[in-house]
């Protein structure tokens, strides 16, 4: 049932007089026999009665926080027709919203999964204020978290959408991960997000078949068309390389689904984790995605200049001849399928200059030999796109994961060079980069090298279960085989590091220990905690189990509360505070700032 019917109500009617408990009870809910069977639905998800219409209210003053947390300005706060606020207060909103330099923008949202794969597109709609968002809550299972420009539907009964697509992106508000498995708990997702980027996530949704990470940027990364997309190219490298991180410390991470698209939507009921202090700078992912492609030593595709009369080859190359002539490619659920290895093959193709029925003969001979083939319009698809000009080339990250899951699990790209040679082998002034050396080749290592060699030297050091590592400063010192003074000048200014001494002179020990796991216990003793205050919560409500079937007992023989039974009624009044919080909440997204006032939550 619709838990935002109490709230909407709040939020226009507030006060304990008789007009306003007709108007909670009427409209969304059609008669006594629904509310009876609503109230009976939160009896049996909390199992007792309690403060029944207050922990709706809570339920969604958290579902309000988390939408506000991600839209920022995206989206108008009410509706521009049919919106059930209080008149000033829209008002209000529309003045300051009128003001402000950031364009509105819309967000798409579909009601069923099943939805997003239609024979006829996508099956939703568009919503343009987080009113709008606020009044689908348990309603919708996905959305699209980042802001479009525009939206329009592709039927005149407007049951299907378009406008999704990267091109037509306005904002960057969140990058998302998705798991596919359950068997991970929430405490080892925090810990690894803690290693990989030293904070928690804003939060996490449970999903039917696993759990998905927002990380909700602090100001979002508005999307132009300048310099061919290149904030968005931007930001795209940013998502591979979050995925690529975290696929590194959690399992069934799904590398391949898309950067910017529909993802789960919250709901008053699947989050898993919520801190919404805990945002990220948009510089500093940006830094992080250059620091860690550094470490995997990515090939990075130097593009030629249009002027160039040389044009490289890419259908020459090993792995091209190696993807052609795969047969086994089929996909599932967070690997490449058939459409992408299509894709990849058409874009080498379009770099290296053939004709699209060049590449078209090319697609059709690799769709026949493969076990399960395409339809040959979905070829067509493939190449046209390919030939949009929307794309330079293919990705080499790509090329190596599809080679990985279908022909060698060590395969590593070749034939790409961050050098382009000329006709007599000199590499051309224009195209000459400076690499850093490899850290085997230098006399000196950077402080973050160190750092991290003695975060994964206390990790492996620890018994399971263990918090903090007991040893002397010189003994780790040698084991490490660092400089002592670079030992104290980690444990000094480490982010990543926690330490404590014990003692003094050479008896000193000192417990060393990460903020990772620091975190992970914390949260795994939190939740053993609340797992037990739950229980003795719910032993406690079920003393209210016989009054609540007194009320259902009322609503449906009278259809109205005796005024003699006061309890139920006064419960609503309990609900000012909740709305005028949530009042509050939505109008910090709107109070004027300047932008050097953001800083790191902590």
């Amino acid at each position: 049932m619709l838990l935002t019917a109490f709230y909407l109500r709040f939020l226009t009617f507030r006060g304990d007089n008789l007009a306003t408990k007709r108007l909670l009870f009427s409209d969304k809910l059609s008669n006594w026999r629904s509310l009876s069977f609503f109230i009976g639905k939160i009896v049996r998800i909390k199992n007792g009665k309690g403060d029944l219409l207050m922990l709706v209210n809570d339920a969604i003053y958290t579902y309000s926080a988390v939408i506000n947390t991600v839209v920022h300005e995206g989206l108008t706060a009410y509706r521009k027709k049919n919106s059930h606020g209080v008149m000033a207060v829209r008002d209000h909103f529309a003045t300051i919203e009128a003001a402000s330099v950031n364009r509105k923008g819309v967000q798409f949202v579909v009601r069923e999964k099943s939805h997003l794969q239609t024979s006829r597109g996508v099956r939703g709609f568009i919503v343009t204020s987080q009113e709008a968002l606020i009044a689908e809550a348990d309603r919708i299972s996905h959305w699209t978290p980042n802001t479009y420009r525009v939206g329009t539907y592709s039927d005149r009964n407007r049951k299907y959408i378009k406008g999704h697509e990267e091109k037509n992106l306005q904002q960057i508000n969140t990058f998302v991960i998705d798991i596919d498995t359950q068997k991970v708990d929430v405490a080892k997702m925090i810990t690894a997000s803690m290693r990989v980027l030293n904070q928690t996530p804003t939060f996490i949704l449970k999903t039917d078949h696993g759990f998905q990470m927002y990380f909700v940027l602090e100001t979002p990364s508005f999307v132009s068309n300048a310099n061919q997309f290149k904030s968005l190219k931007i930001a795209k490298r940013i998502s591979q390389n979050v995925k690529y991180a975290f696929a590194e410390e959690l399992p069934a991470v799904d590398i391949g689904c898309n950067d910017f698209g529909f993802f789960r939507a919250p709901n008053t009921q699947n989050i898993a984790f919520l801190n919404l202090e805990s945002q990220f700078d948009f510089h500093e992912m940006m830094e992080w995605s250059k620091s860690y492609s550094d470490q995997k030593r990515r090939s990075v595709l130097s593009l030629v200049p249009e002027s160039s009369t040389a044009v490289f080859d890419a259908t020459k190359q090993e792995w091209f001849s190696i993807m052609a002539n795969l047969k086994n490619v089929r996909g599932r659920k967070g690997q490449y399928g058939r459409n992408n290895v299509a894709f990849t093959l058409a874009l080498a193709c379009y770099a290296s200059g053939k004709s699209k029925q060049e590449a078209t003969d090319l697609l059709d001979q690799f769709n026949d030999t493969l076990d399960a083939p395409l339809r040959f319009r979905e070829i067509e698809t493939c190449i046209r796109n390919a030939y949009s000009g929307r794309y330079q080339g293919a990705n080499a990250e790509k090329i190596s994961d599809i080679l990985q899951t279908y022909w060698k699990s060590e395969y590593e790209i070749k034939g790409y060079t961050p050098f382009i040679f000329d006709e007599v082998g000199k590499v051309k002034p224009q195209f000459f980069r400076k690499h850093r050396k490899s850290r085997e080749e230098r006399t000196y290592s950077h402080f973050s090298e160190w750092e991290k060699d003695l975060e994964c030297y206390i990790e492996s050091q620890l018994l399971s279960g263990q918090t903090f590592l007991e040893r002397s400063q010189r003994s780790v010192a040698e084991a490490l085989k660092m400089p002592y003074a670079t030992l104290k000048k980690i444990l000094k200014q480490s982010d990543r590091i926690i330490s404590r001494v014990n003692g003094k002179g050479r008896a000193a020990q000192t417990l060393f220990s990460t903020v990772a796991i620091v975190v992970e216990q914390a949260i795994r003793h939190a939740l053993t905690k609340k797992a037990a205050e739950k229980e003795a919560y719910m032993e406690f409500l079920a003393s209210f189990t016989d009054a609540a079937r007194h009320v259902i007992t009322l609503i449906e023989s009278t259809g109205k509360l005796s005024e003699a039974y006061k309890p139920p009624v006064s419960l609503i009044g309990n609900g000012d505070r909740t709305v005028q919080l949530s009042l509050n909440l939505l109008g910090n997204v709107y109070r004027r700032r300047n932008s050097n006032d953001y800083r790191r939550s902590s």
